[in-house]
């Protein structure tokens, strides 16, 4: 079993550096080379200096890249070389893309998967992620293989797309949650509540209280946005959401509110930090007392 890895970034590295752990890594590419030299010498792995060079060396090629159009552009650069490849997409992508890429994969003699991720890169490292996997069920155990080394709980969802449209509804109720606990947050600060006080309430006394809240509840009072899961790609999930529910016909509301406020709350430069910052739209738009 030889296998690839396609995108060193936030996620990307952490399952990169569970797999090298339990032996299955042998090779990864980046688009940016210093990332992939710096992460060869930590892991010692091999650095294929193009798509086709990581392609020709393994037998399965995991992608965990930003959009859609990073996953659509990688992918029609490995499909001359796809014939007999198991490609395992771990990227949070539009459903309907995905299944249009697995048909020309098939169509080139290769097997794709959808397996996005439910959880922050500290759950990668701590290997608690659940991965959400669509694609052909006679494969499966090939990807869980493969999978299980760097994820709690690897689940089989169903048919090309479909662990994808259970990672955004999932992630429709997150980026909903961090809206309102930031709306939240700001409005007991401004009343005169103490950081102390807040905290005990959405910590403990609230029936709103959740692993999200001990996670992101400290990030938002203390203003560390070091990166968890970046709000720009929380943006990107919310607009993907609302796109799907168009094509499927079905009323997102709140969805395409939050969506929107992302988008205002990366116009202020936090797209880049933990979307935990969007309590900083809050703030600076809150009327000065």
């Amino acid at each position: 079993m030889r296998v690839g890895l396609i995108g060193l970034g936030v996620m990307g590295y952490r399952v990169a550096a569970n797999l090298k752990q339990a032996g299955l890594l042998d090779v990864v590419y980046n688009r940016t080379t210093a990332r992939a030299e710096d992460f060869a010498k930590t892991y010692s792995v091999k650095v294929a200096r193009s798509l086709p060079e990581l392609a020709k060396d393994v037998d399965y090629i995991i992608t965990v890249l930003s959009d859609d159009v990073a996953v659509s552009s990688v992918l029609s650069q490995l499909l001359p070389y796809s014939q007999g490849k198991l490609i395992i997409d771990m990227s949070t992508i539009s459903p309907s893309t995905s299944v249009s890429l697995a048909e020309q994969v098939s169509k080139a003699g290769g097997v794709m998967f959808d397996a996005p991720m439910m959880g922050t890169s500290v759950d990668v490292e701590q290997k608690r992620i659940t991965v959400l996997v669509g694609g052909p069920k006679d494969r499966y155990p090939d990807v869980e293989s493969i999978l299980k080394h760097t994820a709690g709980r690897v689940v089989y969802v169903g048919l090309n797309g479909m662990g994808l449209y259970m990672k955004l509804a999932g992630n429709m109720i997150f980026a909903a949650f961090m809206n309102g606990l930031a709306e939240a947050i700001n409005f007991a600060q401004r009343a005169g509540l103490s950081l102390e006080q807040v905290t005990d309430l959405f910590l403990n006394i609230s029936g709103t209280r959740s692993p999200s809240s001990s996670l992101k509840v400290p990030k938002m009072l203390n203003g560390d946005y070091s990166v968890q899961f970046a709000l720009k790609h929380m943006r990107k999930d919310t607009e993907i959401m609302v796109r799907e529910a168009q094509r499927l016909g079905v009323p997102v509301p709140i969805t395409s509110l939050v969506s929107s406020l992302l988008r205002m709350s990366e116009g202020l430069g936090l797209g880049d930090l933990d979307v935990s910052a969007i309590v900083e739209l809050y703030r600076r738009t809150s009327v000065k007392g």
